[in-house]
Formats: structure tokens, C-alpha cells, sequence
């Protein structure tokens, strides 16, 4: 029996094979060749996603992220900004549409619990703002739904890992790939640091030709299209060996953590800095309460790192800080002093979807920059538009308007606020997936005040992957799972024994 069911298997294998290859050489033989080449490699690449989401959720959630990391790379091969290049990058969009939907379905079947009302209510809340004032300004709908896909995606994707199934290998593999996939991209950060950039030259995938010149020309970006992206990277890397290190010492979470920060530190990044020392201050301040006399131990290493970060950054950190606390007129501070306009004369709502500090608002480039006399600011003309998506909030603020934004806001203290009581109730060896979810958000608030952090595919995806194993373990989800597990498909929460 065992036989003949591999037989068929090898056999319809080969006839699928057949098929294709005998689908592409009549593709070839078109006058749309290339065309309908690129729809086939898609669909066959959603089809192959949908088979590895079948097989193993959490692992179709690793996979999205190394679509996310690996696009840049792979992409300048092609031509960064070429349309090879573009539809490379672009090919993270499609395949976290399909984990979305695919996950949706995946719970509606196995009548998984739904995610936690307070995670639910902040994405409802920013979608109805950003719609209705979406409505209201005659928004496009492809400008809205492509505004709205981009604005909601880090707590869509963060709903969807929260309906898989985690178990505690899961959370090891998830650990695993992060850190594997980190030193790996690490390494070559070092390599390129000590080639003087020579890995990114090879490579192409600088996209920042303005950065060849001054202090920045020195920042490490290994394999990644710009500093700032290696820098949020390593920043949360940072965040999670950090947390399992005070947790459970050892000397490979030790050689980690300095690893990731010496990485960020290469990047010459102001608010690479910043989130290490916002990392530090948040475990030190969770060790204060749960394990005084670590605490004591960690503030002493936070002011050597602290003593290192200032002896070696303090010409980056001086630049970066006078920069931007003298430029009261540069694209950056025009996008965040206009964002408050909007929102104290569009309140509650906003301008919509699409329509400002966004993607959608620079490709369809909207004109709500006209109307604040922003057409004419350098980077964010029609001309030269390349600052108009280089921040975060003013596009939650101005898109949503401060409805949106206390939804925003809402949704992230909930999240604080379950990984605190995770914390606190789980055991002492069991508290790092907590700790790194907590230090993590405070990675992604840093960044994004001053980088598209809340819109970018790579940081959606680390979160999920950091903050949803956490949030499985807080306390009331895993009393509603002590209550449930055997009425339904749901695995337990991942022990306390990890």
C-alpha cells in the first residue's frame, strides 16, 4: 500500500512537471512571453506559499519575513530600481495578502478563538477613521485601499500570527530562524564595515547615492537596502538576546546581545542608539521588580555600553541631534508640523487614506501637499517627492486623524499591558518572550518617529513574529485556552518550562 501511494505521488509529480514545463514553452513562444512568465512564477509562487501555510503556519510566517529581509538583495540583482527589481520588492505584498486570507480561513475551519478584543478594536477603530475621512475627501478607491492595506498592515499581520497555532517548539524555531538569519546578516555587516563597504557596493544594494559623502558614507548597511533598515533590524535582534540573556545567562546570549549592538552602532544611526538605550531602561526597569540584584548587574553593563556607545558615537550623535533640532524647516519636521494642522482642522477624522506622509500619497501624489503649500519643499514636491514617506506618525495622524491616532496608541498600550501581566505570571525562566515583546515595541516606537517603521513589510513581520508566541502566553489567553483546549483544535499555550 505504502508503495503504490508513493508511486502515485512520484507519478503525479511528473505530470505536473510536464505541464509546466510544457505551459512555459508555450508561454515562450508568444508575443507576451515575458508578461505572462511573470503571472506563471506567481502563481506558482502563492501556490507554493499556500502549501507551506498548509503544511506548517508559523513556518509560512518565517518564510514572509525572509521575503520581506531577502527582497532588497535580491532585488538589486535585477536592478534595484528596474521592473525586475520593483516587482521583487514588491512580491511581500501578494504573499502577506494570501497569509492574511489564508488565516482567516485556517480559523474560521478549526473555529479558533478570535483574537483579543483589544487588539481587534484599535484595527477596526483606524480603519473606520481612515475610511471615512477617506470618504469624505473623494479619496480614489485604489488610493484608499492601497493607503488602508499599507496603514493597517502591522496590526493585520499581528492578527493573523495570533490565529495560528503556536506551540513551545514553535517558539524555539521562530528564536532560531530570527537569530540565524540576524548573525548571518550581522557578519556580513562586519564584513562590509571592514571592507570599508565594499559588500554593499558588490552587491547594489545601496539606494542612497546622497550618503556617499560626510559621516554617513561610513554607516553599514550589509545587506539591506539602507543603514536605517540594518539598524531597526539589529535593534530588535538586540531587543530579544537582551531579554533572554537577563533571563537565562549564558555565554552565547551574551556574545549575541553585544553582536547585535555592536551592529547597530555600525550603522550610525541616532535612533539606533536610542533604542538600545530604550531597551536597556526597559529591562533594567523589569529586573528592578522581578530580580533586584540582576538589575543592579545590568545597570552596570547598560553604563559600560553606555561609556562604549559615547566614546565611539558621540561626532555621529552630535551631528544627528544638532540636524535635527535645528532644521524646523526640513521635509521631516514640515511633514509632522502639517500632520497636527490636519488633524486639529479635519478632527476627528483626517484627509483619508493615501493621502498624506504615505506611499500612495507620493505615486499618486496627492494634493493635500498643494493645499499646505508643501509642493514646493524640497523631497516632497511632485519633482523631487523622495521625503514624502520617510516617517510614520504624521501619515497615522493626518490619514486618520486623532481618532485614528488614540486607536493606534490604544491598540499598543493593550499590548504593553498584556505582555507586563505575562510577565509577571509566567515563571522566572519562562519571562524572555514577554520581556523581548515589551523591549521590542519600544525598538519599534523609537524608529518610527524618524523612518517608515509602521509601513515596512520586514518590521510587520519581526514584530509579529516576536510579540505573538508572547501574547499566547498572557495570562487571560491562557486561561480562555485552559477552559477551551478540549473543545477545540487550539493547542495550549506555550509552558511556563521554556
Amino acid at each position: 500500500m505504502l508503495r503504490e501511494s508513493t508511486s502515485a505521488r512520484v507519478i503525479g509529480w511528473g505530470a505536473a512537471g510536464c505541464t509546466a514545463a510544457a505551459s512555459l514553452g508555450l508561454i515562450a513562444a508568444t508575443r507576451h512571453g515575458e508578461a505572462l512568465a511573470a503571472v506563471a512564477v506567481s502563481l506558482l509562487a502563492l501556490l507554493c506559499a499556500s502549501a507551506v501555510f498548509r503544511r506548517d503556519p508559523v513556518h509560512a510566517l518565517i518564510g514572509l519575513w525572509l521575503v520581506a529581509l531577502f527582497s532588497a538583495p535580491l532585488s538589486a540583482m535585477f536592478g534595484y530600481f528596474s521592473a525586475t527589481g520593483e516587482a521583487i520588492r514588491q512580491s511581500t505584498e501578494p504573499l502577506a495578502v494570501l497569509f492574511v486570507l489564508l488565516s482567516a480561513a485556517l480559523a474560521l475551519r478549526t473555529r479558533t478563538r478570535p483574537p483579543p478584543w483589544w487588539l481587534v478594536l484599535p484595527t477596526v477603530g483606524v480603519a473606520s477613521f481612515g475610511i471615512l475621512a477617506a470618504l469624505g475627501n473623494d479619496v480614489p478607491l485604489r488610493v484608499m485601499l492601497l493607503g488602508g492595506w499599507l496603514g493597517l498592515k502591522l496590526w493585520v499581520v499581528l492578527l493573523a500570527a495570533l490565529v495560528v497555532p503556536w506551540s513551545a517548539q514553535d517558539l524555539r524555531r521562530v528564536r532560531r530562524a530570527l537569530v540565524t538569519v540576524g548573525v548571518l546578516v550581522a557578519a556580513i555587516g562586519l564584513l562590509d564595515f571592514v571592507t570599508h563597504g565594499a559588500v554593499s557596493r558588490t552587491l547594489h544594494t545601496s539606494i542612497d547615492p546622497s550618503a556617499a559623502g560626510g559621516y554617513r558614507a561610513n554607516a553599514v548597511q550589509s545587506i539591506l537596502a539602507t543603514p536605517g533598515e540594518y539598524s531597526l533590524l539589529m535593534s530588535l535582534l538586540f531587543a530579544l538576546s537582551i531579554a533572554r540573556l537577563v533571563v537565562r545567562f549564558n555565554i552565547t546570549d551574551m556574545l549575541l546581545t553585544l553582536l547585535f549592538a555592536v551592529s547597530v552602532m555600525l550603522s550610525l544611526r541616532l535612533k539606533g542608539v536610542l533604542s538600545i538605550a530604550v531597551v536597556l531602561t526597559i529591562v533594567i526597569l523589569v529586573l528592578a521588580f522581578t530580580n533586584p540584584r540582576a538589575a543592579v548587574l545590568a545597570l552596570g553593563a547598560a553604563l559600560l555600553l553606555a561609556g562604549g556607545i559615547y566614546a565611539s558615537e558621540t561626532g555621529v550623535v552630535r551631528r544627528q541631534l544638532s540636524r535635527y533640532a535645528s532644521s524646523e524647516t526640513s521635509a521631516r519636521a514640515r511633514l509632522y508640523g502639517t500632520a497636527e494642522r490636519i488633524g486639529g482642522e479635519d478632527f476627528p477624522f483626517g484627509v483619508g487614506f493615501g493621502r498624506f506622509a504615505s506611499y500612495p500619497s507620493r505615486l499618486y501624489y496627492s494634493p493635500v501637499y498643494a493645499r499646505y503649500d508643501l509642493n514646493t519643499v524640497w523631497g516632497l514636491s511632485r519633482e523631487y517627492p523622495k521625503f514624502i514617506d520617510d516617517t510614520s506618525w504624521p501619515s497615522v495622524l493626518a490619514e486618520t486623524g486623532y481618532g485614528g491616532l488614540a486607536m493606534y496608541v490604544i491598540g499598543l498600550l493593550g499590548i504593553l499591558a498584556a505582555l507586563t501581566a505575562g510577565l509577571i505570571r509566567s515563571a522566572p525562566r519562562a519571562r524572555w518572550p514577554a520581556l523581548a515583546g515589551l523591549a521590542a515595541i519600544g525598538v519599534l516606537a523609537v524608529d518610527s518617529v524618524g523612518d517608515a517603521t509602521l509601513f515596512s513589510w520586514m518590521a510587520a513581520a519581526t514584530f509579529a513574529l516576536l510579540i505573538a508566541p508572547a501574547l499566547r502566553n498572557s495570562p487571560a489567553r491562557a486561561a480562555h485556552s485552559e477552559r477551551s483546549a478540549r473543545q477545540t483544535s487550539d493547542p495550549a499555550p506555550i509552558p511556563e518550562s521554556l
